[in-house]
């Protein structure tokens, strides 16, 4: 299984992407190290995995901290069950010697990092752009827009 960071799925925002792009690109190692039957190297790839993710989680709600992003402490909770259930499937993974099985589990971790994606971090994209950070772009999840009225505009207007 190789996955891939699909365009819509870009943020906008470099730093997010480039980190989401680090995930990928580990996620890609752990397969190729599945497939090749390299299960003894898998441990130090899936901690490899682990510490990419858990980086990215801190930078990217320190971003949004630092943004005011309305929305933080959920996405924060989120962030922090993704570590968990991916913690949870590398002990999991490392338990069984089943070649089969040692796939399924790391299908499983790859499945986080679209969960980060879609779930969460498609959520705030429409908050940065009413920030300004990112610019408008199409992604195949509506993003919310939000009406800001100025105190002087007319609403019937």
């Amino acid at each position: 299984m190789k996955v891939e960071l699909l365009e819509t799925f870009i943020t906008g925002h470099p730093v997010i992407d480039e980190e989401h792009r680090q995930i990928v690109d580990s996620i890609n190692e752990v397969s190729a190290a599945v497939a090749a039957g390299k299960y003894d190297l898998c441990s130090v790839l899936l901690d490899g995995f682990l510490k990419i993710c858990i980086d990215h989680f801190a930078n990217e709600e320190r971003l949004l901290e630092e943004l005011g992003y309305p929305a933080l402490h959920d996405h924060v909770v989120f962030h922090k069950e993704l570590i968990i259930k991916a913690k949870a499937v590398k002990t999991l993974c490392m338990d069984m010697k089943v070649p089969d099985s040692i796939q399924r589990c790391f299908n499983e971790m790859a499945t986080l990092l679209i969960e980060d994606v879609v779930k969460g971090d498609m959520q705030f994209v429409s908050f940065l752009i009413e920030k300004g950070i990112v610019e408008t772009r199409d992604h195949p999840l509506p993003i919310a827009k939000h009406a800001v009225q100025r105190p002087d505009s007319d609403p019937a207007a």
